[in-house]
């Protein structure tokens, strides 16, 4: 297993190339539409190239159970990218609930939150 990662790109997951920086991160949760649902809350905010974030709380549980809600949702957000029609930034926060969230509840939850955002119809002005 080793091998196959050595040099390569990891299998799962996003590239860091697609995740937000801190300054970005907070200008998304500031500035961007957020729409809601009992076990996340999404932001959105129209931009040039596909980008992402994820926060989950230590309220949640400890750190495996953390960490588990993260791979489940940055795996959503990998899989779901094409299903969203617009490039965006995008930033989820789990809420209580989203440690018994599975993959396949994980990326219906995101495509419903972007399907129902400004983001998904909104004209970019260049």
């Amino acid at each position: 297993m080793s091998q196959e990662r050595a040099g390569g790109p990891k299998a799962n997951g996003l590239p860091k190339s697609e995740k937000l920086s801190g300054v970005e991160f907070l200008r998304v949760m500031a500035k961007g539409e957020k729409q809601s649902c009992p076990v996340c809350v999404a932001y959105f905010m129209p931009a040039e190239d596909f980008r992402s974030g994820i926060s989950v709380s230590k309220k949640l549980g400890g750190a495996v159970v953390r960490n588990r809600v993260k791979r489940i949702l940055s795996e959503s957000i990998r899989l779901s990218k094409r299903a969203l029609s617009r490039p965006v930034h995008l930033v989820l926060v789990a809420r209580q609930g989203a440690e018994r969230l599975s993959l396949d509840q994980a990326k219906r939850i995101l495509v419903d939150l972007y399907s129902k955002s400004r983001a998904a119809t909104a004209i970019r002005h260049a």
